[in-house]
């Protein structure tokens, strides 16, 4: 099977930049949207000193299950148009709806069967999606049910935990350092002021972007993923330390949704059976990196869609 690319611009609010993945261009297909997470990543998931080919493995398995996929450059970073810096959250599901749009109108792909693939912010992106186009089903890996704010305080309750095992100076300088409760209301603090500033940034973010993103609760995703009602699929491992895997409890009563918290499933969706300290996150990660992602994982994603 012969897996081809090509490069387009997608028209939006600004011109996005996106490939588009498939393997026959001579029939009608079931498509794929992938939202990626957080930050200035390019489509495939790469940046500086960081190569992780997340959205562009994804892809490729979206492709061997016969559908076609679409990834695309967030707003403002490398070929697509706008500033990231005004970027809010409402500007993230807007693009994403234009790209859902563009791949509706492909000759080879069937308009009605289009799946959104999100991935960290990227499930937040693609709940609120799910409320204002329509989807045929949705793919939430490492963030389902989860707010921005909750996984903010979720990563610095972690780095908490670990504080006490860490040794040497640098441990001790650390507890002295960091307490917890400080930490979750600068947490709150930064959400307040992104909504009384007239300025672009709080605290070096977008404020636009945390602005937006503090108006939902945890609670109103899980909420929208009830009533979507159509086929869901959420997976965070329990060695995410960026996703708390627990918020899938309150999706698992749910018929259409499928809930899955693998064992050693990373944020990067790779797995590690050794350290998943929050605080060694980016030796873990540069290691990982050099990995495809688990099979274990791509299997649960092509089971689901029973295609394969």
């Amino acid at each position: 099977m012969e897996i081809k690319e090509k490069r387009v611009t997608v028209k939006g609010e600004f011109p996005l930049g996106a490939t588009i993945t498939y393997t026959d261009d001579s029939k009608k297909s079931p498509a794929v949207v992938i939202i990626m997470g957080t930050g200035k990543l390019d489509r495939d998931g790469n940046g500086f000193g960081f190569r992780s080919n997340i959205y562009k493995y994804l892809a490729r398995t979206f492709a061997e299950c016969g559908y076609v996929s679409a990834r695309y450059d967030k707003r403002g970073t490398h070929e697509s148009g706008g500033s990231f810096n005004s970027t809010g959250l409402s500007d993230l599901v807007n693009d994403a709806i234009s790209v859902i749009k563009y791949l509706k109108s492909l000759p080879y792909v069937d308009e009605n069967k289009i799946i959104v693939c999100g991935h960290s912010e990227g499930t937040m992106i693609a709940t609120l999606v799910s409320e204002k186009e329509d989807t045929s089903g949705l793919i939430l890996l490492g963030g389902a049910a989860t707010c921005l704010k909750d996984a903010l305080y979720y990563q610095n309750r972690l780095v908490a935990e670990d504080i006490p095992n860490m040794k040497g100076v640098v441990g001790a300088i650390i507890r002295k350092s960091f307490k917890l409760d400080k930490q979750l209301a600068k947490i709150d603090d930064m959400f307040i002021k992104s909504k009384e500033t007239n300025k672009e940034k709080v605290s070096g973010i977008p404020a636009k972007w945390l602005r937006e993103h503090g108006a939902y609760t945890s609670e109103d995703y899980v909420n929208i993923l009830k009533k979507y009602g159509k086929p869901v699929l959420a997976i965070t491992g329990k060695a995410d330390v960026q996703a708390d895997y627990h918020k899938l409890d309150a999706l698992r009563t749910e018929s259409h949704i499928t809930c899955v918290a693998p064992e050693g499933l990373t944020h990067i969706l790779r797995v590690n059976d050794g350290d998943n300290s929050i605080m060694n996150v980016k030796k873990l990660y540069k290691k990982q990196i050099n990995e495809p992602l688990d099979a274990g994982f791509i299997k649960m994603i092509k089971d689901w869609l029973g295609v394969c």
